[in-house]
């Protein structure tokens, strides 16, 4: 299609600034974004955002919703996110794949038929008001009592993140679950389990399903010494010290990382091949009796790592 020097400098402005491009529907330029939406050029997230198709596929689930809030942020500067929006704004880590294209603000009225389908009104007689990156947003603890509907082990990761982010803390959290129609047996539960020393989330993920399985709770970033480089000393990602003697540790995505091909700059496989085989034997040498390496996989198959971590001798808890 012919080169539009108004639709490129809008598209250009808005992705500098990490955002959907804007346009009001009743300008000659949204109808420019139109036609291009219609030969696959641009792409269409919601009603009068637009992006380039190439510029938008290679932005993960998250970057996606972000581009989304700034521009709406700036489209509706009154409008509060919420849930898993919120959380997007404040860098909560969590699963991408709790993102479905919805954008989520808070609204202390019912929800009105000129509503998008992708816009979800969570709603709350007083809105708790914080502003992150310039964008309004649900305060953490109301953000985080919001995304307390989400199943346990992705919540899990989104309470340790913001406990780890020194924006809240469990009282405050809990105070407001009290105060709040919400599932209060939810909120607890995540409040007993979160630990913000959990290194991302993946790894509080992964911890949510040794939870659910019933094993017991692990102990985060324990620290065994490095012989070969004292000042880094090694940190596995669970650990279990049973009462007769023996260290359990579990990684999670373990040998996955060294298959990685996208850093140019890396060492080779068998260099890393033979750390991973240096460091396990240095944790043995220090009392661990196993090591269990737990894929992605593995975590989303509860049956196959309640086998291996059975195996490897976890205590259950029933």
């Amino acid at each position: 299609m012919k080169e539009h020097k108004g639709v490129i400098s809008l598209l250009k402005q808005a992705e500098a600034k990490q955002r959907c491009a804007l346009s009001s529907s009743s300008s000659a330029l949204y109808h420019a974004l139109r036609r291009r939406v219609k030969s696959c050029e641009l792409i269409s997230p919601y009603p009068t955002l637009f992006a380039r198709t190439d510029y938008w596929t290679q932005l993960n689930a998250e970057e996606q919703s972000l581009h989304m809030i700034r521009a709406l942020a700036t489209l509706h500067p009154q409008w509060t996110f919420a849930g898993l929006s919120a959380a997007c704004v404040y860098g909560y880590q969590h699963a991408y794949s709790l993102h479905d294209g919805s954008v989520h603000i808070a609204g202390n009225s019912g929800i009105t038929g000129r509503d998008h389908s992708k816009l979800n009104r969570i709603y709350m007689p007083r809105i708790p008001l914080w502003k992150c990156q310039g964008i309004l947003v649900t305060s953490p603890a109301r953000t985080l009592v919001d995304c307390s509907t989400f199943s346990f082990s992705s919540a899990l990761a989104i309470y340790d993140s913001a406990l780890c982010s020194g924006h809240v803390t469990v009282e405050e959290i809990n105070t407001l679950a009290i105060q709040t129609n919400c599932d209060e047996a939810a909120v607890a539960k995540l409040l007993r389990y979160a630990n913000p020393a959990s290194e991302n989330g993946g790894e509080s993920f992964t911890r949510g399903q040794i939870i659910l399985c019933d094993f017991a709770v692990p102990l985060l970033q324990v620290e065994f010494e490095n012989p070969d480089n004292p000042a880094a000393p090694y940190r596995v990602d669970f650990c279990w010290k049973l009462a007769d003697g023996r260290i359990i540790v579990a990684e999670y995505d373990g040998m996955a990382k060294y298959a990685d091909t996208t850093n140019q700059s890396r060492a080779s496989l068998q260099a890393k091949m033979e750390y991973e085989r240096r460091r396990e034997h240095n944790l043995k040498a220090q009392g661990v009796t196993t090591i269990v390496h737990l894929f992605y996989e593995d975590v989303m198959n509860p049956k196959r790592m309640t086998a291996m971590l059975s195996k490897a001798g976890v205590p259950r808890l029933r």
